[in-house]
């Protein structure tokens, strides 16, 4: 089954520019290490919801018949 959009509009624009800055500050500005890999993966992980339109945190807490716009 896929996923529903249930991100629209600014929510989205904001999951792609934090997951982005997030994964550059992973390649170029965090230290070697465990820290480095983590800034990338949580901005991967951002940047990949914000193009789908989905996060899971949304629908745990969105009302049932509520939908993205």
């Amino acid at each position: 089954m896929a996923a529903q959009s249930n991100v629209g509009g600014m929510a989205r624009l904001l999951y792609v520019a934090v997951g982005a800055a997030a994964a550059i500050w992973g390649l170029w500005g965090a230290d070697q290490g465990w820290t480095q890999w983590t800034w990338l993966a949580l901005g991967g992980v951002a940047l990949v919801l914000g193009i789908i339109g989905y996060s899971p945190l949304h629908a745990m807490f969105e009302p049932k018949g509520q939908k993205a716009s």
